[in-house]
C-alpha cells in the first residue's frame, strides 16, 4: 500500500500526465493502487503490479488473474528472471519502451516469450542482431536455441561461420554445451582449420571436466567431447601437425591414431571414420569495402624499409567494425620488389595477421596489404597496427589527421611513434582498409 505522504505528490504528477500513455507511466513500479506483487529472483525482491495493466496487455497475466484457474495471493513468485530483465518488462507493458542492454536483451527476450508479448519479443530480436559479435554469438545462440528462433540462430550462424577463429577463442566457446557445439563443428561452411578446430575442442574438454568435477586426463577429455569430436576433419591436418598435437594429446583411440597415421604414409587405401572433404566457407557476408585515408597528402622523400624496425600505428573507432587489412606506401624512386608482413594487436595480443609479397613502380602509390580474414574491433577500445615492410625505399604521408570520419565511422589515432618512425601524423599506413 501506498503511504499517505506519496499521495499528494502523486496527485500533482497526475495534473502534469496528458495523456494516456504518461498517465499509465505514472503507475509503473508504483505501490498506489497495486494489487499485485512480484517476488523476483533469488533474493525474492518485490515489486509492485497492477492487475488490470497487466493483464489487458497479456494473455497469460489475464489467464493468471482473471482465468477459471486465477492465482488467489496477491503475491506472484517469479524465480526464473533476474529483477532487472522483469523490470524491463514491466516497463514495457506500462510504457511501450524497454531499456535493453547486452546483459539484459536475451532475458527479457524469454520473458516476452514467457508472458507472450511479441512486439516487446521483436524488439529483443532486433536489438541482439544488431549487437551479434565473435564474443557474444554463443551466448545469444543458446538462448536463440532454447526459445526456438529460426531468423536469429541463421544469423548466428552466420556471424560463426565467418568469425570461427574469434569464436572458438571467446570465453563463451568454454561454456558451450555439447549439443551446439557438435553443430558447431560439424558446420561446412565454417572458416578455419582443422588443428585449430581441434585445439579448442581440447580447452573445451579440460573445461567441461572441471565443470563436471572430474580430472581432465585424457580419457575423460575424449569421454566429455566424443560427440563433437567425431566431425574434426583429421585427414586434412599435416602429418605434423596430427603428430605434434592430436596424437601427442591422447583424445583418439589407439585404433583412430594408427588409422590416421596409414591415411598419411600408406599406399594402401584406409578406411576413416573421419571426413576427409574440405570445407566450403562461405563468401563474406560483409558490406562494401571502405577505406579511412589519414594524411593530407603524400611526399616522394625516401621512407627506410627496415625488417629490424617496424612502423605503427594507434587508433580507435566510435563504432564496432570489419578492419581488413591496411594500404601500404609502394617505391619513392626506385622500383622493387617488397615483402609486408601486417599485424592488428589489442597490447600485446595478436588479433589477425596477413603477408603480401608485391612488386611498385614510382608510378604505383599505394598497395593493399589483408589479413587473413576480417577481424570485428570494438568501439572505444586502442589497437595498434604493425607493419614490416622489406624493400626499396617507400614514399611516406605527411600533415596527418588526427582524426577521420568515413561512413559514419570516426577512427581516432593516438600519437605515438613506433620504431621505424611512423607515427599518427607522419609515414607508413596511408589508409585502413575495414567494413560495416
Amino acid at each position: 500500500m501506498a503511504s499517505a505522504s506519496e499521495i499528494p505528490s502523486f496527485e500533482k504528477c497526475q495534473l502534469k500526465a496528458t495523456t494516456v500513455r504518461e498517465r499509465n507511466e505514472l503507475m509503473f513500479n508504483n505501490e498506489i493502487l497495486s494489487d499485485v506483487h512480484f517476488m523476483v529472483g533469488k533474493d525474492k525482491v518485490r515489486i509492485p503490479g497492477h492487475k488490470y495493466v497487466l493483464a489487458i496487455s497479456s494473455p497469460v497475466f489475464f489467464a493468471m488473474f482473471y482465468g477459471r484457474m486465477a492465482e488467489q495471493g496477491s503475491d506472484v513468485a517469479v524465480s526464473d528472471s533476474e529483477v532487472e530483465c522483469f523490470m524491463e518488462l514491466l516497463r514495457f507493458i506500462y510504457t511501450d519502451e524497454a531499456i535493453l542492454t547486452l546483459d539484459n536483451a536475451l532475458g527479457v527476450l524469454y520473458l516476452a516469450e514467457k508472458y507472450m508479448l511479441p512486439v516487446l519479443a521483436a524488439k529483443c530480436i532486433n536489438y541482439v542482431e544488431a549487437s551479434l559479435n565473435p564474443e557474444n554469438v554463443l551466448t545469444v545462440l543458446s538462448h536463440a536455441r532454447y526459445l526456438g528462433k529460426e531468423e536469429l540462430q541463421k544469423r548466428c550462424w552466420e556471424v560463426i561461420d565467418t568469425y570461427t577463429t574469434q569464436v572458438l577463442e571467446s570465453e563463451a566457446f568454454l561454456e558451450l554445451e555439447i549439443e551446439t557445439l557438435s553443430l558447431l563443428v560439424q558446420r561446412n561452411t565454417i572458416s578455419v582449420k582443422e588443428i585449430q578446430m581441434f585445439k579448442a575442442i581440447n580447452s573445451w574438454s579440460e573445461n567441461e571436466c572441471l565443470r563436471q568435477g572430474i580430472k581432465p586426463i585424457s580419457d575423460n577429455k575424449r569421454t566429455v567431447s566424443s560427440q563433437a569430436m567425431k566431425f574434426i576433419r583429421f585427414p586434412l591436418m599435416t602429418p605434423l601437425e596430427f603428430a605434434d598435437e592430436v596424437a601427442r594429446s591422447g583424445m583418439l583411440s589407439y585404433e583412430e591414431t594408427t588409422n590416421i597415421f596409414l591415411y598419411f604414409f600408406s599406399t594402401r587405401e584406409t578406411e576413416l571414420q573421419f571426413s576427409k572433404i574440405p570445407r566450403k566457407p562461405r563468401e563474406t557476408l560483409l558490406k562494401k569495402t571502405l577505406r579511412c585515408s589519414r594524411f593530407k597528402s603524400c611526399c616522394g622523400n625516401d621512407w627506410f624499409c627496415d625488417t629490424r624496425k617496424c612502423d605503427a600505428l594507434k587508433f580507435m573507432v566510435n563504432r564496432s567494425v570489419h578492419i581488413k587489412g591496411i594500404a601500404v606506401y609502394g617505391a619513392s624512386k626506385l622500383e622493387g620488389d617488397y615483402t609486408a608482413s601486417v599485424q592488428l594487436l589489442k597490447q600485446t595480443k595478436v588479433l589477425a595477421d596477413g603477408e603480401r609479397i608485391f612488386s611498385s613502380g614510382t608510378s604505383a602509390l599505394l598497395h593493399d596489404v589483408l589479413f587473413d580474414r576480417p577481424y570485428l574491433v570494438d568501439k572505444n577500445e586502442v589497437y595498434t597496427i604493425n607493419l614490416m615492410l622489406q624493400g626499396p625505399c617507400s614514399q611516406s604521408g605527411r600533415d596527418g589527421f588526427s582524426s577521420v570520419e568515413t561512413e559514419g565511422v570516426t577512427f581516432t589515432f593516438i600519437e605515438y611513434t613506433s620504431p621505424n618512425g611512423t607515427s599518427a601524423s607522419a609515414g607508413q599506413i596511408p589508409e585502413i582498409i575495414f567494413q560495416l
